[in-house]
This record gives structure tokens, sequence and C-alpha cells, in this order.
């Protein structure tokens, strides 16, 4: 066996100790990357009901409720003209003002962004899943083993 094999096998090896401290940093690891997909998801989700506002009310609506906070606690009626123009955030608190097309175009691209992002955490999330699981077994099986 080559001295390059043998140090390989050594990292491998750790302690019961180190695999106790390994699975509560995936713990937390996999706590913040489920949060990350959730808020994710529900940014996603939410540009899909602008997207699908800003097209509904292209004429404008003489019949909409507006809300007056965000937990939509207090709401007033009101009317919307036909909508040519929106502002619309663009990042690092700036915003623009351009025409209705272009302003669901912006959406679309973000809303693409944020699936691109929740791909790519939930694959992460998955793999360090696996991993805890099969680590959390072995730590059961040295576990039971010690008794």
């Amino acid at each position: 066996m080559s001295s390059e094999k043998r140090q390989q096998e050594r990292k491998e090896v750790i302690t019961l100790d180190e695999a106790m401290q390994q699975l509560s940093l995936l713990e937390e690891q996999i706590k913040k990357l489920q949060s990350i997909v959730v808020d994710l998801e529900t940014r996603i989700t939410r540009m899909s009901s602008i997207e699908t506002v800003l097209a509904e009310l292209k004429e404008g609506s003489n019949d909409v409720l507006i809300p007056l906070d965000q937990a939509f606690s207090v709401v007033v009626k009101g009317s919307i003209k036909p909508i040519e123009r929106a502002i619309v955030h663009i990042g690092l608190n700036i915003f623009i003002e351009v025409d209705r097309e272009k302003a669901i175009e912006i959406i679309r691209r973000e809303r693409t962004s944020a699936s691109r992002l929740l791909e790519m955490y939930s694959k992460e999330l998955t793999s360090i899943t696996q991993y805890y699981s099969a680590l959390r077994s072995a730590v059961e099986q040295a576990l039971t083993a010690q008794r």
C-alpha cells in the first residue's frame, strides 16, 4: 500500500467526539439551508404573483383592495389606472421606473435567477442531508458497539 493511500485512509478516520461535533455542525448547516430554500420558494411564488397581477391589471381595475401593511391587517378599496409603467426594485435599494412589459421582463429574469439558486441550494441540502444520515448511522453503530 502506498504512503499516499495510507494517508488518505487516516484522514477518513475520525474519533467519535469529532463525528458528534460534525453532526452538530451539519445540523446547523441543514437548518440554514432549509431556511434559504423556504425563502427562495417564497420569493419565487411572490414574483410569479406580481407578474400575474401586472398582466391582469394591464387595463386597470375599478375594484381592488389595497393593503396598508405587510400583514394585510388593514385594506382599503381603490382603483388602479391602466398600468403603463411600474417602479421596480433592481437591488441595493435601487428602484427604476420602466414600462409594464420591461417590469414583467425584469421580474421573470429575477424569478429565473431565484429558481437556479433554489435548485443549487436544494441539491446542496440533499447532499448534506445524505452525508448527515450516513454519519449519524455510523455514530449510532459506534455507540451501540461501545455498550
